[in-house]
């Protein structure tokens, strides 16, 4: 797992609560004395433990720990990815090009040390995107706090929820992000007839 997550995480808790509160969660986890760093990889098993560690200290359910988790560490990805981002895109054009052009130029850097997460993301409307995570790490709840957190980045209303999760027994992460002027229930309509047609 990518450094960033965890120094984001860590700069969570720490703004969230104290660093007193993040050596505790440290000490839980038993994830020894390593000092995170934005650039360096770690292994997720030190990630879930962190995790687990957090949401018994905190008390909070550990979806919801995630997603808002997701949504803070939004403005640190952005400035350290933003070369990739086009300036005249919007929050769904975002999300739509993560794959194709922020994860591609990871994985082609030489310095990479961890895989990104495999992400698909499909326009099916002007307002309706289709996002596929297909990550065995678990953590699509950080995923759905990501893309709230792209809303907010540009200050737009996006509406996410998950259609399929693994948790649940499918195969892979199902989320859905819907655009300020479509209703939900029409973005509901127009994917199952996408999936209707995949069948």
């Amino acid at each position: 797992m990518h450094g960033i997550i965890f120094t984001g995480l860590k700069h969570f808790v720490v703004e969230t609560y104290d660093k007193t509160t993040w050596n505790q969660i440290r000490e839980e986890a038993d994830v020894g004395s390593v000092h995170y760093t934005p650039v360096s990889a770690y292994p997720d098993e030190d990630l879930v433990a962190l995790v687990e560690a957090a949401v018994e200290l905190s008390g909070i359910e550990q979806s919801e720990l995630l997603r808002t988790f997701g949504r803070y560490v939004v403005p640190t990805l952005v400035d350290m990815y933003g070369v990739y981002i086009d300036d005249d895109w919007d929050a769904l054009e975002l999300i739509e090009n993560v794959e194709g052009t922020i994860h591609r130029a990871l994985r082609n850097g030489e310095t990479l040390e961890y895989e990104p997460p495999a992400i698909a993301a499909t326009r099916l409307d002007d307002d309706v995107i289709v996002i596929t995570y297909g990550s065995e790490r678990g953590f699509c709840r950080v995923a759905m706090g990501l893309l709230e957190g792209i809303a907010d980045h540009y200050d737009q209303r996006l509406e996410v929820y998950e259609r399929r999760c693994r948790h649940d027994g499918a195969s892979r992460c199902e989320l859905v992000a819907v655009g300020a002027t479509t209703p939900r229930r029409r973005a509901e309509r127009v994917v199952e007839r996408e999936f209707e047609s995949m069948t």
